[in-house]
């Protein structure tokens, strides 16, 4: 999303979401359940994986930084 600058709402819209609930899950308010991960996933060609979500892998460029 961040890549191509795609709003909340454009990305939500694809999902079949609200733009709201795209906002929820990019500031970490809600955690997306399995097939809402499958489907970021698969809209994100790959670059938002379900371990993105659930702590496992850094969520942002920052937090790589620090885990590296």
């Amino acid at each position: 999303m961040i890549a191509n600058r795609e709003s909340n709402a454009g990305f939500g819209k694809r999902a079949g979401w609200s733009g709201e609930t795209v906002r929820r899950y990019r500031a970490g308010e809600r955690e997306p359940d399995k097939k809402a991960m499958a489907t970021i996933f698969e809209l994100t060609g790959g670059e938002v994986t379900p371990n993105d979500w659930v702590g496992v892998g850094p969520r942002t460029e920052s937090a790589g930084q620090q885990n590296a």
